[in-house]
């Protein structure tokens, strides 16, 4: 994400519902949504970047397809958050009326309304319409938090039903089998951690992402990427880190 970036601060009803899940729910609730925030802005800031009007055709190529990429990881994310935040419903009241999008949707709705906010607010000290723009913008947010407040205490109490979270998401032609996304063949190093249960990835692929801006991805990833550039193009190298393996491509 841009440096110096808005965090991504959730309505209070929603943070106390979330609060009352367990530990290891909260924490993979947690992660899950600083990804999928972290996520957007990188999204936002490839297509401002593809829009340059000076990059070549290779270039406006490359980062379409950084775009595939960041909303393949986008869906995966929103459906691993409704994972948890499904488990906050009442699933007593089968009769209870149905809510047109999950929880999740809208915290994504949130995420990106709180970068254009942030975006817009350094735009109107250059541009006119941005500065009246963002009174409306944050008028915005102040209605989707209370409706996202509003939503998880009907959900809580029985008084509305989520919709299936899974989205399904098809790449391809409607005439062709559906199109993989591949990875990008320019990222410069993929670091794996590999081991048995509760040995610590998770905390040390944490420490990556904090220390280094790393983004995490799962180990298929890896694969994929190694298998995309070629088996003659890529070495692997393995060294133990404390308890866990780590592998990196190059």
């Amino acid at each position: 994400m841009t440096q110096n970036s808005p965090p991504l601060v959730l309505p209070p009803g929603l943070a106390r519902a979330i609060a009352t899940l367990q530990d290891k729910d909260l924490h993979r609730l947690d992660d899950t949504v600083t990804r999928l925030h972290t996520v957007n802005g990188r999204l936002w800031d490839t297509e401002d970047r593809v829009r340059g009007p000076l990059l070549s055709a290779a270039q406006v190529a490359d980062c379409k397809r950084e775009i595939d990429q960041l909303n393949a990881e986008r869906n995966v994310l929103a459906e691993r958050a409704d994972e948890v935040l499904g488990s906050l419903a009442d699933a007593g009241r089968a009769d209870a009326p149905l809510h047109t999008e999950t929880l999740a949707s809208v915290v994504d709705r949130l995420s990106v309304l709180t970068l254009r906010i942030w975006h817009s607010e350094r735009a109107a000290t250059r541009d006119e319409l941005a500065r009246r723009r963002v009174p409306a913008l944050h008028g915005q947010r102040e209605e989707l938090c209370a409706a996202l407040d509003a939503l998880i205490s009907d959900v809580v109490a029985g008084r509305r039903r989520l919709p299936v979270p899974a989205r399904f998401k098809l790449y391809g032609r409607n005439d062709a089998a559906p199109a993989e996304t591949k990875p990008s063949r320019h990222l410069r190093r993929v670091l794996a951690f590999g081991g048995l249960s509760e040995c610590g990835k998770s905390t040390s692929a944490e420490f990556v992402q904090r220390t280094c801006g790393a983004q995490r991805l799962k180990i298929g990833f890896l694969l994929r990427q190694a298998a995309h550039r070629g088996a003659s193009r890529t070495r692997m190298r393995c060294r133990p880190v404390g308890r866990p393996n780590c592998c990196s491509a190059s």
